[in-house]
Formats: structure tokens, sequence, C-alpha cells
């Protein structure tokens, strides 16, 4: 037999509970949802989401984790130790524009922890993720390496954040454009420093 389907009901269920929670937090903040907010909002029952989620940071973990492992693909690139030479422009462009593409596709998750109602280190959290993405496979072997990569992913997180709470009036191929032109070269100077 196959893999298990998950049944349907179940990612309907999840998918209303996310929605709900987000919208909250739009509106209220994380601090102050209760359970029972994200259940009514979600038109469920305080029951039916504790069978998915054991409490709210257990969604806000799950959340967080779903969006940012999407990211993870993106740098599927698997750049290891012997790669690194094969590391063309080209390549660096696609990752950013896969990169760009998941986060457009997840805007409004995006949008809503980086807002004021949002989780507060959820730029750090961010960071921390795209560093490990980067890193598999190459490991962070010497300073120059750890104080390099601190410098670009900050650059490129706050590029991200700024195109994620404007990007009605940012063209993403213009911002992948200049990101590419900034760090290419920093990028692969670094990866050969390792």
């Amino acid at each position: 037999m196959g893999k298990d389907k998950i049944d349907l009901r179940i990612l309907k269920t999840r998918k209303a509970i996310k929605e709900a929670f987000l919208t909250l937090i739009q509106t209220k903040g994380y601090e102050r949802i209760t359970i029972q907010d994200i259940a009514d909002e979600a038109m469920i029952n305080r029951n039916t989401f504790y069978l998915h989620y054991v409490d709210k940071p257990d969604l806000m973990e799950n959340l967080c984790h779903e969006s940012i492992e999407k990211l993870n693909v993106c740098f599927n690139l698997g750049i290891k130790e012997q790669d690194i030479h094969a590391i063309d422009k080209e390549m660096f462009i696609s990752s950013l524009h896969e990169m760009f593409k998941a986060i457009e596709a997840n805007i409004v998750f995006f949008r809503t922890m980086l807002s004021q109602y949002g989780q507060s280190n959820f730029s750090t959290h961010l960071k921390e993720a795209l560093k490990d993405f980067i890193l598999s496979g190459i490991g962070d072997h010497n300073p120059k390496m750890k104080v390099g990569l601190e410098y670009m992913i900050s650059g490129l997180v706050g590029v991200i954040c700024m195109w994620i709470l404007d990007s009605e009036h940012l063209v993403v191929e213009e911002v992948i454009e200049h990101l590419s032109e900034i760090h290419f070269n920093n990028v692969l100077d670094l990866l050969k420093s390792i």
C-alpha cells in the first residue's frame, strides 16, 4: 500500500486554525489571544483545537517551523565544500527567486509575524534559519566565516523584511538584481574561505 493520506477534514481544520490565528494576531496581538478566541474565529470548539495543538505557543512554533521550512527548499542547492566552485550567478539568482516566491506564497504569515503585533523576535528566527540552511553541509569553520556570514545574512533578512512590509512598491526582480550585485561575489569569497 502507498503512504497513509491525511484526512481532508484534518487539513481543513488546521488551515482554519492557522488562518484564524493569523487574523487574530493582526487584530489583537499574540499576547492577548486565547484558545477560545482561536476556536471561535476558526468556527471549531476548543477540544478540536487541542486535538491538533498543545497550546498557543505550540501553534506559533508549528506555524513558524512550517513557513521557515518552505524556505529551506530554496537553499537546497546542496552546497557542500566540494561544490563551492560550481556555484554561479544564475544559481544564486535562482535561489533568491525561489526564496522570494516561497515568501510571497505565504506573505500573510510573514507580514503578520513582522508586524507590531507579531512575534517580536521573528526576524532573528528567520536569520538563524537562513544561516542554518546556507551552512548545512559546510559548517562554520573559522571566525572570518562567522563574521562574514552574519553580516550578509543580516543584510539579506533586512531586505526581505523591507520587501515583505512594502511588497506593493518594491519589484521583486529589482530587489533580487540588487542583492545579486551586492552579495554574489561576497558569498563566493566567503564560501571559498572555508
